[in-house]
């Protein structure tokens, strides 16, 4: 390879001094005597340029000199081909890792060239010969994989490698630079640096406005396979690492001296070292699924909300890799503004629209994502885009979008939406399309030609009619989100949490994240709270609780038979969730609606009884069931109704007022619930209510 570079040194000099002389003995030159020194003066400089080395000092400290600009380059990370792809350099790309075919953002010509293995084992060394390339481009991991080894074998083939690595966000910046000199493309590489740098400036900017009663302190860790440990946290010497410190909080992990800049901890250490100190915690990984999954048991596994940022759910995922954010390169620049905004969501401005610019921009493509979520049905449903017409078949989801400010996107609602005072007339006043427990009209679904229909979801008496609205929109192509609570075990979700998980996924389907997390993380806290309170109290002091509904004894609907709430049904098991014991669940009857007449709930019940809830949707017949019960010398064998702890809670979806177990003002039917049966332990309702109204209905209650 040395004596063919000679050879052609040789001959370009050669061409060159044969070509002055021609100009300087033809006989019939008309040329002036200056224009013959200035093409002599650029022949020299041609053959100057020609010579001239290029000698750069990669990330291992390595002084590298190429002869020429390369011409076959071999390029082992998504990451660096990325940027090579930017600076118009893809048909210099003869070979790739392992890994880069994987890269949703590179053009199928780089995705299609020859693997020759990767910087982690290694590579196949006689592809890469047969490749004849002028270079190759590695990762540098200070020898931990095959990236020293890789050096070594190169050298030894008289192959070039340029070593990259990025221990911090600016590092990206300085690798754009030294590839726009590489391959002399210092223009277009200056364009893509001032952009990420002018991005970074902002973020230290905003970082320098925090004031610092607001600052955060973080943990950032790798999903793990078991949440129990080990587990990797992202200390000192991790780019990713060091974003928390460039978004203006501190990493706890910086803390602490380990001799790795990934040390794996077991659960008890993490909380030993942090667990009072932790506000938000990071999660990542390179698959989405996972990601979802850890996040999710995090959040709900008792071990770790000995940890204040899960105690006060401030637990986020963000997905890393070549189809994330959280990578080297000039993604990592949006990554940074990710976990910017999940950290502080009142400082940094959402990151899409960030995303969108460098994508367009310096990639030439445009930023649209497919979403993949699952609703409470265990149904996967992608989206190519973002909803924009939706009818909505229960009040409760329609106010979840109202939080989010999409009352736009609503095109059509049920019957029975238009009684729900939470919501503004330009929503109730919506065309109607009937109600799926009764009947759909589905012409005027059809008219208003929805690209989602968001349908409660109830699985029980009704499930035949949720059945006939999944297969008829189906026959017309509209895609059905179905949310509900009492089938929240198809999502692996416990009852109450899944209003939680289901604001977060409307919040991803209709790109409106930031203001969704914020909503779920509110309620997260209350919830968490109620679970904390309930793991306090002692087990002398816990009560026995039956729950009924009093349109069952009194009104129309009252038959003389009464409907006990057992397991499956919301309110059974919030009173569960609360510290109760719900006496229903002791009898072996399928539920989620046990129907006794006052005889049998009497012998089953009676004398175990310490607190009797009674639920309704309609304040006067509710309070007329309570009087009913107390004044009926029938109920008195009943050991709490003779004790005087009988209890009206109203739950409705349509009344202010009201407490409720679904959408986002489920938290006040929890807290109900608690304050009803330990009102020494769990404060009233009404002021978290309150706060909900206020805060993201930006209505009075």
């Amino acid at each position: 390879m040395k004596s063919s570079k000679i050879l052609l040194a040789l001959l370009v000099i050669s061409i060159l001094a044969f070509s002055s002389a021609c100009v300087q003995k033809t006989p019939m030159e008309t040329t002036s005597t200056s224009t013959i020194q200035e093409k002599t003066t650029s022949a020299s400089q041609a053959q100057t340029k020609v010579q001239e080395k290029i000698i750069i000092t990669d990330f291992a400290g390595r002084e590298v000199t190429l002869e020429k600009v390369p011409e076959r380059v071999i390029v082992l990370t998504t990451y660096w081909a990325e940027i090579l792809h930017i600076l118009g350099v893809d048909d210099k790309i003869v070979g790739v890792g392992n890994y880069v075919p994987n890269d949703p953002y590179l053009p199928e010509g780089i995705k299609q060239k020859p693997k020759v293995g990767s910087s982690f084992k290694g590579l196949n060394w006689e592809t890469v010969v047969g490749l004849n390339p002028d270079l190759i481009i590695t990762d540098w991991y200070e020898g931990k994989y095959k990236d020293e080894e890789i050096i070594q074998k190169a050298q030894e083939l008289d192959i070039p490698v340029i070593a990259l690595t990025a221990k911090s966000v600016e590092d990206n910046v300085k690798v754009v630079e030294l590839l726009g000199k590489v391959f002399e493309k210092e223009e277009k590489a200056k364009e893509l640096a001032n952009w990420m740098q002018s991005r970074l400036n902002e973020v230290n900017k905003i970082a320098n406005q925090i004031p610092d009663d607001k600052k955060k302190s973080v943990l950032v860790i790798s999903a793990p396979k078991d949440i129990g440990g080990p587990i990797t946290v992202y200390a000192k010497g991790s780019a990713w690492a060091s974003i928390v410190e460039l978004v203006g909080a501190h990493n706890l992990a910086f803390d602490k001296e380990f001799d790795t800049q990934w040390p794996k901890l077991d659960l008890e250490k993490i909380i030993a070292y942090w667990g009072d100190k932790a506000d938000v915690i990071i999660v990542t990984s390179f698959n989405q699924e996972k990601l979802e999954k850890a996040v999710n048991d995090i959040k709900n596994d008792p071990r770790w909300k000995e940890i204040k940022a899960v105690k006060e759910g401030h637990v986020y995922g963000i997905l890393a890799g070549s189809k994330g954010f959280l990578d080297w390169g000039p993604r990592i620049v949006v990554g940074v503004y990710q976990m910017g905004g999940l950290i502080y969501p009142d400082y940094y401005p959402e990151w899409k629209p960030i995303a969108r610019e460098l994508f367009e921009k310096f990639y030439g493509l445009s930023y649209e994502v497919k979403v993949e979520v699952m609703d409470s049905a265990g149904r996967k449903v992608t989206f190519e885009k973002v909803p924009e017409r939706v009818i909505i078949t229960s009040s409760y989801w329609a106010e979840v979008l109202h939080c989010l400010g999409l009352d736009d996107k609503i095109v059509g609602i049920d019957k029975y939406t238009p009684k729900d005072q939470f919501l503004p007339e330009s929503v109730k006043q919506k065309p109607q399309i009937g109600s799926v427990y009764r009947e759909i009209n589905w012409e005027t679904i059809a008219s208003l030609e929805p690209d989602l229909i968001v349908m409660g979801l109830w699985w029980g008496s009704f499930e035949p009619k949720e059945k006939e609205l999944f297969e008829r929109a189906e026959e017309l192509s509209i895609p059905v989100l179905a949310f509900g609570i009492p089938d929240s075990n198809k999502t692996r979700t416990e009852m109450p949490y899944e209003n939680i998980r289901i604001i977060r996924v409307l919040g991803k389907v209709f790109d409106k994240e930031r203001k969704a997390e914020e909503l779920a993380s509110f309620l997260e806290r209350y919830y968490n709270q109620a679970l904390e309170i309930a793991s306090k109290i002692p087990e002398e002091e816990k009560k026995n609780v039956l729950i009924v509904y009093g349109s069952s004894i009194t009104g129309k609907y009252a038959t003389g038979t009464i409907t006990v709430s057992t397991r499956g049904s919301a309110y059974a098991e919030t009173a569960e969730l609360v510290g109760g014991h719900n006496l229903a669940f002791d009898v072996n009857e399928r539920g989620p609606y046990l129907k006794l007449d006052l005889e049998k709930l009497i012998a089953y019940f009676g004398d175990k009884t310490d607190i009797l809830i009674v639920v309704d949707w309609d304040a006067e017949r509710l309070n007329e069931a309570v009087e009913k019960i107390k004044s009926d010398p029938s109920w008195q064998e009943i050991k709490a109704v003779k004790e005087g702890n009988v209890v009206g809670i109203l739950v409705s979806s349509w009344k202010k007022d009201a407490t409720a177990l679904y959408g986002p003002r489920f938290i006040t039917g929890i807290y109900a619930f608690g304050h009803a049966i330990y009102p020494e332990y769990y404060p009233d309702w009404e002021p978290i209510y309150n706060e909900i109204l206020q805060k993201f209905y930006k209505i009075e209650g």
